[in-house]
């Protein structure tokens, strides 16, 4: 674990003078519970500090996701925000929510599931220790909570290890749900690989169709007014895509569309936004809103036009956005969460997110695990009965197959 100043654990900076900080047990750790939103004592820079150096840092865990998450989707849940502090200092947090299910009960949860691709406790400082607080304090308070859904925790995050061992000495019983595959393209260790991806011809094919019949553009879009002009372009254009496709998209709802034009301005200002378009000939035929955060460009929703599936529209953005990376030397391209096959063709590197529910008592657990069960093995069955060749036109385009969840 880091052992930074003091102040750079409120700050991230890392050249602050202070006393460093040293942890000799649990006992001089406290956690307080925060139910109201404006009394989270941490600035954007304090918040992101912390982030910056959790083993898992990534951008849905930033101040300006939670921002523009909670202020469009907190309303019907009730927040459940733990503060991590050392001898009064705040060295980390655990931004969580109780989110109210069937039967009156409530599921303590990631404030973000359902939109986060990565999630897990910020706790950057002697983590087991820090987790051995909570897991104590979470069984002091499971009078507020039926059952916790941990989702898309990433499977190398001590947090999993951390969580079974304290976990079990309070009283918690932990259910592996799901796990799932969050493949990437390594471009600065394997940049000769991801050279030659762009030199296949299936990646080829794409560029040269639309080249050879007018002008074809692609861009990062800069600047924030115009950003905001084309995202209504985007959410319609994903929005035939899927109805092409039969399936609700996403943007059908409003507090969608809201979100995403919160996170576009937060994620704007902090520089972390990268909303890319191809065009062709003046017209944008396909969009891609990501993040570009530590020298990682993040997948996260793709859309394109949906009259050009034939001539794949999504793998000429995916091309793209390769190009990008590699022109500007970041780290990778992490395609997040999501079992598409076009991942696979580009992927040189396959990552885990886990997903754990917890319960209070073993029947419980036992319970959970049955239902488990039982939902696997009926998929299964259901997937042999119905296994036969599927004509999918649109489909055909399938670097612009997303999320499971559209």
């Amino acid at each position: 674990m880091p052992s930074l100043p003091v102040a750079a654990a409120l700050t991230g900076d890392a050249d602050a003078s202070s006393e460093p900080l040293s942890f000799a047990s649990t006992t001089s750790i406290d956690i307080q519970l925060i139910q109201d939103r404006s009394q989270i004592p941490l600035t954007a820079t304090e918040w992101n500090g912390l982030v910056a150096s959790n083993e898992t840092n990534s951008i849905f865990q930033t101040y300006e996701w939670f921002d523009a998450w909670w202020r469009t989707f907190g309303e019907p849940h009730d927040l459940f925000f733990m503060l991590v502090r050392w001898h009064g200092r705040v060295i980390g947090f655990g931004a969580m929510m109780l989110r109210h299910v069937a039967l009156g009960g409530r599921r303590l949860e990631f404030v973000g599931t359902g939109n986060a691709d990565y999630q897990d406790f910020v706790l950057p400082y002697e983590k087991a220790a820090a987790m051995a607080c909570v897991c104590k304090f979470l069984q002091a308070h499971s009078s507020r909570w039926r059952s916790a859904w941990l989702s898309n925790v990433p499977a190398q995050s001590s947090t999993v290890e951390h969580l079974r061992r304290e976990g079990a000495k309070f009283g918690l019983h932990f259910v592996q749900e799901a796990q799932l595959r969050c493949p990437a393209l390594q471009l600065e260790s394997d940049r000769r690989n991801a050279e030659k991806l762009l030199k296949k011809y299936s990646l080829k094919r794409p560029l040269n169709w639309f080249s050879s019949r007018g002008e074809v553009r692609f861009r990062n879009v800069s600047a924030l007014s115009e950003i905001q002009q084309l995202l209504p372009i985007f959410f319609e254009q994903h929005a035939r895509r899927w109805r092409a496709a039969g399936r609700p998209s996403l943007f059908e709802t409003n507090k969608q569309r809201t979100f995403y034009l919160a996170l576009a301005a937060a994620l704007h200002s902090a520089g972390w936004l990268l909303f890319s378009v191809v065009e062709f000939n003046g017209t944008p035929i396909a969009f891609h809103f990501g993040f570009d955060y530590f020298g990682s460009i993040v997948w996260y929703k793709p859309s394109f036009e949906v009259r050009y599936a034939e001539h794949s529209p999504g793998l000429l953005l995916t091309r793209k956005i390769i190009e990008d990376g590699l022109q500007r030397e970041r780290r990778e391209l992490d395609f997040t969460i999501g079992e598409e096959a076009f991942k696979d063709r580009f992927a040189n590197v396959t990552r885990f997110n886990v997903t754990m529910s917890v319960y209070h008592s073993r029947t419980s657990a036992w319970r959970a695990h049955g239902w488990r069960w039982l939902r696997r093995n009926l998929g299964r069955v259901r997937r042999k009965i119905a296994a036969r060749p599927v004509s999918a036109p649109v489909a055909k385009d399938s670097a612009a197959n997303e999320d499971a969840a559209p």
